[in-house]
């Protein structure tokens, strides 16, 4: 089986751990919908922001310019204002009016604030925190470093959470506004009584035991990240990190939501030197993040997909497949949208390809450079001393010559063999494109056939490449290869009507 390395931020089942929810429907992004579903948003900038550095303004100044936003100095607000969804993004004290609008579980206190009865006084402090009812947004710190912190992640797990150097320590959920603790989860409190450690050269590893199977030579798996780090560090040309990386391996999505307050497989927080994922699997991606330091999702993400891409020659054809999939697409709108890298297997393939086309054209320091570039226009004048134009057009011209040509349907038979799959239980192929649920754990229900087989076939374009796992209908029931462990993702090309066969043994919900 060819692997592909990392399996993209999913959505996937959560969870009857969160004391306030039951299910992923209910939990996932429900905050962030229930805010940016008001028809207009009203940004508030605060009175006292004069006195902080020029980004504070900037940012009010630019988004000013979408037309669904008003931004306004908290003195302005009138009564209309007040029915809107009001967004606070500041320092504390670049408010001077902001107690009257903070929900019963946040206090302003003279060295920063306190949420419940927890107080953060540090610099580097900062809360995210969406109202009840969904009609307030508050992103606040104690600094403006520490404000910029947040832009590391979203409201996607919880109601709430805090940020303390630059890593998520508190999060949880409120009662009509009001701090309850049995709804707070203390991370840090999680982690020390959950997880055990592990010393290598490059990594400080976290992890819950059970994520191993015992038969497995533990100390040689962890050995086996370093390896992997070190090749990625002389490949990319990185220094070697002068801190060891805090790796946070979890079990499964439900432990990693409950003790980071993350999606998906694998997220770093960058300035922290941390990765929290499920899990081997993201580890070396998510390091690679780390290494590259701050960076634009796509130039971060880019890097990443370059990468894999020289390691493997079927990754870097199967970027070249998804974009030739996609023939309306422009990488000049990709890279000119405010909001251009949405997590898709065309957002990755699209990052990849561009990274592959910089470096292999203009080299690998260069490219490193212009990833710090918030304005893309001006980091290609200055690094490539080239307008953003001629750079479109010089990718246009290195894919368009190697730019796959999709041929004709051809028919795919999955045959899965499962020797120890439960009677009740159904077999589920799922992958990164659309005929397989784009990594849905529960993508496509194979049928039951004779002798523990499943089958389906499905038809896909000649020249496509896609990535693909076997579950019984969820990422905790996800096959295991012959050593019982979580395997890499397996990948496959299509040339002919082929069938792609697979035997199971043993599934992740049935180690002991």
């Amino acid at each position: 089986m060819l692997k592909i390395y990392y399996l993209p931020c999913l959505v996937a089942l959560f969870l009857s751990t969160s004391p306030a929810q039951s299910s992923l429907d209910s939990i996932m992004f429900q905050y962030e919908r229930k805010f940016w579903n008001g028809s207009t948003c009203v940004f508030v900038q605060g009175s006292n922001s004069s006195s902080y550095p020029e980004k504070l303004n900037s940012m009010y100044h630019s988004w000013s310019s979408e037309s669904r936003i008003n931004v306004k100095n908290e003195n302005e607000l009138d009564t209309s204002d007040l029915k809107k969804h009001l967004n606070f993004w500041g320092p504390v004290y670049s408010y001077s009016s902001l107690i009257k609008f903070l929900p019963a579980a946040i206090t302003i206190i003279p060295n920063g604030f306190k949420l419940g009865e927890h107080e953060f006084t540090d610099s580097l402090d900062a809360i995210s925190l969406i109202s009840s009812d969904g009609t307030r947004r508050f992103q606040l710190a104690n600094s403006m470093e520490g404000l910029l912190s947040l832009w590391t992640t979203f409201q996607d797990i919880s109601q709430y959470f805090v940020m303390q150097k630059y890593a998520i320590t508190y999060h949880g959920f409120l009662k009509n506004n009001q701090f309850d603790s049995s709804l707070c989860y203390d991370v840090v409190s999680l982690h020390n009584a959950t997880l055990k450690k592990h010393n290598t050269k490059y990594y400080t590893f976290f992890y819950d035991p059970s994520i191993f199977n015992a038969s497995r030579n533990i100390d040689s798996m962890f050995a086996r990240e370093d390896d992997k780090l070190e090749h990625a560090i002389s490949v990319l040309k990185f220094n070697r990190p002068d801190r060891k990386i805090e790796c946070y391996l979890y079990k499964n999505l439900e432990q990693k939501y409950q003790m980071s307050a993350t999606p998906g497989y694998g997220n770093p927080f960058i300035e922290a030197y941390q990765n929290h994922s499920v899990g081997f699997g993201p580890t070396e991606h998510e390091s690679i993040h780390i290494l590259q330091g701050k960076a634009s999702t796509i130039f971060s993400e880019g890097l990443v997909g370059y990468y894999y891409s020289t390691e493997d020659s079927l990754e870097w054809k199967k970027n070249n497949s998804i974009l030739s999939r996609h023939p309306s697409f422009s990488m000049g709108d990709f890279l000119g949208k405010v909001n251009r890298f949405d997590f898709s297997e065309l957002s990755y393939a699209a990052s990849a390809h561009l990274a592959k086309f910089l470096i292999d054209t203009y080299g690998l320091d260069k490219y490193k450079a212009i990833s710090r570039y918030e304005d893309i226009h001006k980091g290609f004048e200055e690094v490539y001393k080239l307008s953003f134009d001629d750079i479109i057009l010089g990718w246009s011209t290195f894919f368009q010559s190697r730019k796959i040509p999709l041929g004709s349907e051809r028919k795919i038979t999955f045959d899965v063999t499962a020797n120890s799959n439960p009677d009740s239980c159904s077999v589920y192929i799922s992958g990164d494109i659309e005929q397989l649920g784009f990594w849905n754990g529960h993508g496509i229900k194979l049928e039951k056939a004779q002798n523990g087989h499943w089958q389906c076939t499905i038809p896909f374009a000649e020249g496509t490449v896609f990535s693909y796992k076997i579950t019984r209908g969820s990422w905790d029931k996800e096959a295991l290869d012959s050593n019982g462990n979580v395997p890499g993702n397996s990948m496959f090309e299509v040339k002919n009507d082929d069938t792609i066969r697979a035997t199971i043994n043993m599934w992740k919900d049935q180690i002991k």
